[in-house]
């Protein structure tokens, strides 16, 4: 099969309308969303340039800006020891730089390569040779400069090599991705393993190989990504003297999507070349901002954490500085390395004096084979497959330390994303871990030596996992031990502040919002590391099974709720099951994203959920700018929604593609995803089960359809009455809801017209064992009634569950604050919204019949005038 090509570039109004089309691609993307919402929700089935690019557009488009001088300085105060931090000025120290590297500027080797660099004729690639040589040539030189605080010599021995048309394999879950950036910086380690052939070959020796075509390079090779663009025939080198000051200023680059060079372009591309990283369908070039995001996406999901990446666009004779991490990119203004050749010589030396791997993004404790590497502390015998080679790290748990064994091979989450919190998960094994939460004097041995290694950014502003976890265990203590089951262990966490993405934002002074004391807050990431029990997966359980362990876990999330610990993303790979003694108990996984009541709020500024399993109301645009509250209901439509998945993805104790009846709900796209459901329910009845229900699920269709069709018309009757101009009915309590929905389903699994559904499990139980907490214990019971706030309750009343008669239990006890009407007299909640309930009929019935009599009216009206023309 032929490599696929890139089109040549064109100018005229064909190219104008392929770059409209392609602003058009990325502006349906939803805003405020990105890679990490579309790959957490399931939205990629391949991870082809044209299937991402969207995704990392929104990702970019959102970035911060700065000065190029500003991050220099930065990385400089970076480069200094803890100690001199404090004392040196990084802007006075970037002068200094400058005014060291002047007599560099004037070398004629440098020279002669960058005017080979301006005169080159040919396609893009023939800059790539004497770039890479100017680059080694500057780097030759600086390593005997002496900087003030940073001394000579380059720990690393960075160089510049050639990739393109290297293709770079990226692992992603059962996603690979290939991508090929142009140049790359390395190490002389890397060097040794592609051209030393066995040989410890000196730096000198391994330059002159670096603009050839590579044998064998890799992701964990790259430092940092370089991409070019040519849109000049040549370029003229300055002739005049250089000096420290700034000749341009070049801006940022604001549209991302649809980048055009800084100058007219005034030649095409020569003849197509293979990409490598597509298929074999004619496409139009990429937006480089949005190839270089590419790249980065692939640097910080190379290893199990990856702190951030540099990666660097030229067009001709302009380059444009990008930062990543999982916060945000942060884009620098561009220089011309031609005209400001000393300003792009400090910014070499900063890269050849970085004195830690860290500086280049690579994490010491959770990527130590990959920095030892570079480190060159590796034989060449080792150099193989260092991205999958098991490594120990320790966390600490108070006065004590736990050792993890951690093997990449084994990575159970991973998914292609930029920004986000950036999950992964991995199997793991440790011979001594916590305490056991429950009883502090038996330690976690022989069970806890399986875990659950968890690695992810989330916002810094949230309650860790691990607090959120302890807060719902005392609470499952308090209302019912027996929840305990329904709740993960977590033996240990480490948060490790010191890559925290706030530090660089606070020192460039990249503000989210200012208080209301007009003082800068900043939004900020922070690495953490959780050691949990190893769980399994609610799919490997038969349907009754499966149905069982679901009404656990919806049991548990409701008591967390009113005990005010609020999961806020019940979804698929948040369903799993413990054994314990020879019985299946469901858990709740994954408390990352909870709000808990008790706590300080988090600064809101990430919405949470996975777009397949969300409620209706909640896929949409005033969700996510913040315009709608979530309430319990919509987690429990979440778990619904669920259901449906189950039956038609599991089957037989393993999880199969999602089927198109309900692939498409797999997007970042809410909308999209929010019209699918829809239709989903609409065809509902026409699915033919004989041919897409595993036998095992047939019996539960019938239920789960009224299940989806009772929140779908729900969502579109709070539509209906939204467009009508109608205020909304209050929202029942949590206890309102969750009976209402058992209730429901009892009735459809005993009675006409679907039952009965032998098949069905429903444990009676669960409509008289209501969680609740002690009356003693102050709960944040959500307020009544639209933009009504939080409410505080301590109130307990009686809630009409049944008639008393064989459908359920004539009456429960829950937890509800107490409401006073505006006589004074306290009526429950379920009451007033009965009333409620039956007034808004009352009103739409009052409203259908006048409309009827206006169309009679009318109609008769017609007659009237009819028979008199006649």
């Amino acid at each position: 099969m032929a490599s696929p090509r890139t089109p040549p570039r064109s100018t005229g109004p064909e190219a104008a309308k392929a770059a409209a089309a392609i602003a058009k691609q990325y502006l349906a993307t939803p805003h405020g969303h990105g890679s990490s919402t579309h790959a957490s929700s399931g939205g990629y089935n391949d991870l082809y340039q044209r299937t991402v690019k969207p995704w990392l557009w929104a990702d970019i488009s959102k970035h911060k800006q700065t000065t190029f001088d500003g991050m220099i300085a930065y990385q400089l105060h970076m480069s200094l020891s803890t100690a001199s931090r404090e004392s040196v000025d990084p802007h006075r120290l970037f002068n200094q730089c400058l005014e060291k590297v002047l007599p560099i500027c004037n070398d004629p080797d440098l020279l002669n390569h960058l005017r080979s660099y301006c005169e080159v004729e040919g396609a893009e690639t023939a800059r790539y040779e004497p770039f890479t040589n100017a680059c080694n040539r500057a780097l030759s030189l600086l390593e005997e400069v002496d900087v003030p605080h940073l001394g000579k010599g380059s720990p690393f021995k960075i160089l510049f090599h050639r990739n393109d048309p290297n293709v770079l394999d990226g692992f992603h879950g059962t996603l690979n991705s290939k991508r090929k950036p142009d140049i790359v910086v390395t190490t002389l380690a890397c060097a040794r393993r592609i051209w030393g052939k066995g040989r410890n070959i000196q730096w000198k020796t391994a330059i002159t190989h670096c603009h050839k075509k590579p044998k064998d390079l890799q992701w964990h090779d790259v430092l940092s990504a370089w991409e070019f663009k040519r849109t000049k025939k040549a370029i003229s080198l300055p002739t005049r003297k250089y000096g420290p000051n700034l000749c341009r200023n070049i801006a940022c680059v604001n549209d991302v999507g649809t980048m055009e060079p800084p100058t007219k372009p005034d030649v095409r591309s020569p003849q197509p070349r293979d990409i490598g990283d597509d298929d074999n369908e004619s496409r139009p070039e990429e937006p480089p901002l949005v190839q270089l995001a590419s790249y980065a996406a692939e640097m910080l999901c190379r290893a199990p954490a990856v702190n951030h990446c540099m990666n660097i666009l030229v067009v001709d004779d302009v380059a444009w500085l990008w930062w990543y991490d999982r916060q945000s990119a942060i884009q620098c203004t561009g220089i011309n390395f031609l005209d400001d050749l000393p300003r792009f010589l400090v910014l070499l030396l900063v890269f050849q004096r970085f004195s830690t791997m860290d500086s280049w993004g690579f994490n010491p404790e959770l990527d130590p084979v990959v920095v030892k590497y570079h480190s060159g502390q590796l034989p060449l015998n080792q150099m193989v497959n260092l991205s999958q080679t098991p490594f120990e790290f320790d966390i600490p748990v108070e006065d004590d330390r736990i050792k993890v064994n951690l093997d990449p091979k084994k990575n159970e989450y991973s998914r292609h994303t930029l920004v986000g919190r950036g999950t992964r998960v991995f199997e793991g094994h440790s011979e001594k871990l916590s305490r056991d939460p429950d009883d502090p004097g038996v330690l976690m041995n022989e069970r806890a030596k399986h875990a659950a290694i968890k690695i992810y950014w989330p916002d810094s502003s949230r309650p860790s996992e691990q607090t959120v976890v302890q807060k719902a265990r005392e609470a499952a203590q308090r209302i019912d031990p027996d929840l305990l089951d329904n709740l993960p262990l977590i033996y240990g966490a480490y948060t490790l502040s010191k890559y925290e993405t706030g530090h660089i934002r606070k020192f460039l002074q990249l503000w989210d919002r200012l208080d209301e004391n007009q003082q800068p807050i900043y939004h900020s990431r922070t690495l953490n590391i959780t050691i949990s029990e190893w769980l399994s997966p609610l799919w490997q359980l038969p349907p009754p099974n499966f149905m069982l362990t679901w009404y656990e876990i919806v049991r548990c999330h409701f008591a967390m709720w009113i005990a005010g610990v609020k999961h806020c993303d019940p979804s698929e790979g948040n369903m799993l099951f413990r054994t314990k003694d020879n019985e299946n108990h469901g858990v709740l996984n994954d408390w990352d994203l909870s709000e808990v009541d008790d706590l300080n709020d988090h600064m809101g500024l990430e919405r949470t959920g996975t777009i397949p399993f969300m409620a209706m109301e909640l896929l949409d645009s005033k969700f996510w700018l913040g315009g709608i509250r979530r309430e319990y209901r919509h987690d429990l439509e979440s778990f619904v929604w669920m259901l449906p998945w189950a039956a038609l993805c599991y089957e037989g104790g393993s999880r199969k593609d999602p089927p198109k009846l309900i692939s498409s709900w797999q997007t970042g796209n809410y909308e999209h995803c929010r019209q699918k459901k829809g239709d989903f329910v609409s065809k509902f009845n026409r699915v033919n089960i004989n041919e897409v229900i595993p036998l095992q699920w047939r019996g539960f269709w019938p239920l789960i359809g009224r299940l989806v069709k009772r929140f779908l018309r729900r969502y579109r009757d709070r539509v209906d009455e939204e467009f009508e101009g109608n205020v909304l009915p209050p929202d029942k309590t949590p206890v309102q809801e969750y009976v209402d929905m058992l209730e429901f389903m009892r009735k459809l699994i005993r009675d006409p017209p679907v039952g009965p559904l032998d098949d069905v499990p429903f444990p009676d139980d669960y409509l008289s064992k209501i969680p609740q907490l002690p009356a003693d214990t102050e709960t944040l019971i959500r307020g009544r009634g639209r933009g009504a706030g939080r409410a505080r309750g301590r109130g307990r009343a009686q809630v009409q569950v049944g008639r008393g008669d064989s459908r359920g239990p004539g009456t429960i006890q829950a937890n509800l604050g107490s409401e006073r009407s505006t006589s004074g007299s306290r009526r429950s909640a379920r009451i007033k919204a009965e009333e409620e309930e039956k007034k808004r009929q009352e009103e739409k019935k009052r409203r259908e019949a006048e409309e009827r009599k206006r169309r009679e009216a009318e109609e008769k009206k017609k007659g009237k005038k009819k028979d008199s023309d006649s």
